[in-house]
């Protein structure tokens, strides 16, 4: 009893410092010499917190107390890996290669597996140099799990290419299933499709859940078809699909509204064994309603064995969104007693049913008749009912609504705000939009350049191009900064307005602030000056846009090659044609008969129908608008047998002629045959 107090104070007297100092080799070595130091205690020693230099010492000290060893010992350090991989590495790495033993590549696989990626790779970099191992697809195998668990998508491609491209290791069906769920996360099922079939040409075959990921990818990136041509070869191959996989191809079908493929394959899953889920069923109700095929939505939904709340509201939203009320109020009123009470987004797709029709009222009483069933409004729900009450000027509602809202904790952010400054707009309700922004105001909301766009962007299109500009002077007093969709909201207006002087003064002003001009505009600059003659001006114009990143479009080099011909300079009108093709644009019937009829205007009308000749091997279908230039200018021409072949031939293309075709064809016609008559009676 006497010494325990006196080790007890021994222990305390020891200092923290001191006994997280490194480990001292002297000591160790004191310690272990009344007992011979084997292969396990040397293992245990090194998983202790030594430093670097300590463990070489006591490496280099294990060796040389064992004579018969003639280099390092390093399966003790690599079994300490796991503990500390890093210091392991370190380690590894500092031991002189004249004492390095021959080491096998699975005492390195766990220091592998342990590494951070980078690091991984970096000693898979090694191995061959290093250690004089040639790494197998283990290591390779292992190196790109750790590349996939950290989401290193396009570091795993590389390294699965070096593997089997360049180091020519022979991959598995695991090295497979790493890099093609690889390429399905980065966007490229296609090619993980691909993948996939030569796994074939080296020994290997997919598995389940190979087949699995590269489905899901497939059908998440439109590849339905693809999808489901694999899933047939998933069954030919002995897999089996589960419901997930099932879903995926369903879901895929259903959105492209092919139903009665998705039906088929809901029955197919059943005959092998997999039962149909709550996702399956709302995929193929959604698919129903999205079709407006509510009735066989209903009638499914009888048929469903397990019902739940999302599938209620799926065929609910269905039938409101057809206008059938009646029916989604039925489907309302038996919820409960199907076990799926209505929850907030159910009284959501009612009263906004409600309000789309119309009728605020019932709306209302749909929302007292969710609050008496214990079912709190959210913001949803709220929202729904201000945008009615917005579009409908019932402003004292919006007020009370917004007080029962902050009562109850909720508040209507700026976000809410432009939503409903958007809904009056769009109904063209000016007036009721400023007054709903003042509202923001008062309620210490700052409207942002999301708030002063919709306005200005309706006042635009509602001809109030002066009270667009008002608000547009004074954004900056507001604290607020305008942005490109600004500038290109107006200048389109003051172009629309006639006002080209104004417009290329604010697209100056816009560049001075740092805004980029779209495409659009840029069009629509190309546009005014052409109406005004500036040609030269509106080439200039596309030289700019180039210049400064934005591509031009086939409107763009369309406006210039009409202007170039109506001013009978067609040498420079095709000489734009090639630029477009540089530019990777095809063009288009606009740009051929444009430069059609200005061959034409100059009286080359062999070079008119060699380029009506042109278009079948560009791939470009000529219209009847086509026709009718080459029949009206062959008439003035005078060359009626001409005109009428070229009539002949469009009818045989299939194109009909239409009223501007035999406006011009008539005349020139009952011409001719006046002209005939008139000499036969000279002649008698």
């Amino acid at each position: 009893m006497g010494e325990a107090p006196t080790k007890l104070q021994s222990a305390a007297a020891t200092s923290w410092p001191e006994l997280l100092a490194p480990f001292d080799l002297s000591r160790l070595r004191s310690t272990l010499s009344c007992r011979p130091l084997t292969p396990r205690r040397l293992a245990r020693l090194l998983a202790l917190p030594l430093s670097p230099s300590t463990s070489l010492l006591l490496l280099q000290w294990y060796a040389a107390s064992h004579p018969a060893l003639s280099s390092l010992p390093l399966r003790p350090l690599l079994a300490a890996a796991d503990a500390d991989p890093e210091r392991a590495l370190s380690l590894l790495e500092s031991l002189p290669s004249s004492r390095f033993p021959p080491i096998r590549e699975s005492l390195l696989i766990p220091l592998l597996r342990s590494l951070p990626p980078g690091r991984a790779l970096h000693l898979l970099d090694q191995l061959p140099r290093r250690f004089a191992v040639t790494p197998s697809f283990r290591s390779y195998n292992t190196v790109l799990a750790a590349l996939a668990r950290a989401d290193c998508h396009t570091d795993v491609l590389g390294l699965y290419h070096r593997m089997v491209h360049r180091d020519r290791v022979p991959p598995t069906t695991f090295t497979f299933g790493i890099a093609a769920r690889a390429l399905c996360r980065l966007g490229r099922a296609d090619e993980a499709l691909v993948m996939l079939r030569s796994m074939a040409r080296h020994g290997c075959i997919p598995d389940t859940v190979l087949y699995q990921t590269v489905i899901h990818a497939l059908c998440a990136q439109g590849g339905v078809n693809e999808a489901a041509t694999l899933l047939d070869e998933m069954f030919l191959m002995g897999c089996s699909a589960d419901a997930e996989t099932f879903n995926d191809i369903v879901h895929g079908l259903c959105t492209l509204g092919r139903l009665r493929e998705a039906a088929r394959l809901v029955d197919r899953m059943m005959v092998r064994g997999c039962v149909p889920n709550a996702m399956t069923y709302g995929f193929l109700l959604q698919g129903l309603c999205r079709a407006r095929q509510v009735n066989e939505a209903r009638a499914m939904l009888r048929r469903v064995p397990e019902l739940n709340v999302v599938l209620f509201n799926t065929v609910i939203g269905g039938c409101l969104s057809d206008g059938k009320l009646t029916e989604a109020t039925e489907l309302y009123e038996i919820m409960g007693s199907k076990g799926c009470p209505p929850d907030a987004h159910t009284f959501s797709i009612l009263i906004h049913g409600l309000c789309k029709r119309g009728e605020v009222g019932s709306a209302m009483r749909v929302l007292s008749e969710m609050e008496d069933k214990g079912c709190s409004p959210n913001m949803v729900t709220y929202t729904i009912l201000l945008h009615s009450f917005c579009r409908k000027g019932m402003w004292d509602d919006v007020r009370a609504l917004l007080e029962v809202m902050s009562a109850k904790g909720l508040s209507m952010n700026s976000q809410g705000y432009n939503g409903m400054i958007y809904a009056v707009c769009k109904e063209g309700r000016m007036d009721d939009a400023m007054t709903l922004m003042q509202e923001m105001k008062c309620q210490g909301y700052k409207p942002d350049i999301c708030t002063y766009n919709t306005i200005i962007y309706h006042l635009c299109k509602n001809d109030q191009i002066e009270e667009a500009e008002y608000l547009f002077e004074n954004l900056l007093d507001e604290g607020v900064v305008a942005n490109g969709i600004t500038y290109n909201t107006l200048i389109h207006a003051l172009l629309r307005k006639g006002s080209l002087k104004d417009a290329i003064n604010l697209a100056n002003d816009m560049v001075l602030h740092g805004c980029s001009l779209d495409v659009v505009t840029y069009n629509g600059l190309i546009k005014a000056l052409c109406r005004d003659g500036n040609v030269d001006r509106s080439m200039a114009l596309l030289t700019e846009m180039t210049e400064n990143g934005i591509k031009p479009n086939n409107v763009s080099y369309n406006l210039l090659v009409s202007e170039l011909c109506k001013k009978r300079r067609v040498r420079d009108a095709l000489e734009l044609s090639k630029e477009m093709l540089n530019q990777g644009l095809t063009p288009d019937i606009v740009t051929y008969n444009t430069l059609i009829n200005g061959l034409c205007k100059m009286g080359w009308m062999r070079a008119a129908l060699n380029l009506l000749e042109k278009l079948h091997s560009e791939d470009v279908c000529a219209d009847i608008i086509t026709y009718n230039i080459l029949i009206s200018w062959h008439c003035k021409a005078r060359f009626l047998d001409d005109a009428n072949m070229l009539l002949n031939r469009a009818v045989a293309g299939g194109i009909t002629p239409n009223e501007r075709t035999w406006g011009i064809m008539v005349p020139n016609f009952a011409r001719k045959a006046l002209s005939f008559l008139s000499d036969e009676v000279e002649g008698h």
